[in-house]
């Protein structure tokens, strides 16, 4: 009975021993799991991208996705030129079967909250990060989608979570003064992609055509995400995986705004 006493004694004490070890562990991992992300990114110099794209071993007739890319904004870019910035976008596999697309409400540079809402920070290379918090509808009707890409019933293609998103960030928005900005057709991506001290890395190549004057413009843009205590890790070794041996002057936003610009002035036949 005494032997039975102490065994049990043992095992009272050994659980008690581990217990800290237990917690410790656990709130480590919840901390890893808390903490926030930020997406590195670097918009690649055309004159560099097929260099770059031959360090990266990329393979330009097998792509992970193709998809069909477009934004919304007013004629006069009221969204993208307010503070904080808004984006408005919607995106869809292209050459698949499927029936849906998504849309996403992205507020950049202002911290909101919300169901469904993920906040990031995105930072490139060269420039401070700033944060990001978007809501995405991943179940939007392609149709519908496809209708708002020719510049008829823009609000319908998101939903009223997004719509309040918006106004929690102060954005008083008439939704019929929304136009398209795109789409872009073609918009090849590359997913997991390795890189000397990365996991994973994406890779987007965008195909601007020519059209009223303008050239026609290739966005070569590569990023990977990490956690914020990476980031300084991170940006070197994608800075070294690039080949960039001095940051090169950016916008914040360098590859919306090429697509925006691009576009912009295309709205004078809208129905």
């Amino acid at each position: 009975m005494k032997t039975h006493r102490k065994f049990a004694t043992v095992i009272v004490v050994a659980c008690l021993l581990h217990l800290p070890y237990v917690a410790f562990c656990k709130h480590k991992g919840d901390a890893d799991k808390k903490e926030e992300r930020v997406e590195i990114k670097y918009l690649v110099p055309e004159a560099n991208i097929e260099t770059v794209a031959k360090r990266l071993k990329l393979d330009p007739d097998h792509p992970t996705e193709t998809r069909v890319i477009c934004f919304y904004d007013t004629d006069a870019l009221t969204l993208f030129t307010r503070t904080p910035k808004v984006i408005l976008r919607s995106r869809y596999s292209a050459g698949t079967d499927q029936k849906t697309g998504d849309t996403t409400v992205k507020v950049r540079g202002g911290k909101v909250e919300g169901k469904g809402v993920k906040c990031e920070f995105d930072k490139v290379i060269g420039k401070d990060k700033m944060e990001s918090c978007s809501l995405t509808d991943e179940n939007q009707e392609l149709d519908q989608i496809q209708t708002a890409n020719k510049g008829s019933g823009v609000k319908r293609i998101f939903n009223h979570d997004q719509e309040e998103l918006l106004k929690q960030a102060n954005i008083n928005l008439d939704w019929n003064l929304l136009v398209p900005f795109g789409p872009v057709e073609g918009v090849k991506i590359w997913k997991d992609l390795s890189a000397e001290g990365l996991d994973k890395v994406t890779v987007e190549r965008w195909e601007l055509p020519a059209r009223d004057g303008k050239p026609k413009r290739v966005l070569f843009e590569v990023s990977t995400k990490v956690p914020v205590s990476q980031e300084s890790q991170a940006t070197e070794a994608l800075s070294k995986a690039l080949g960039i041996t001095s940051a090169e002057k950016q916008e914040e936003e360098t590859k919306t705004k090429i697509v925006m610009d691009h576009y912009a002035g295309d709205h004078s036949t809208k129905p």
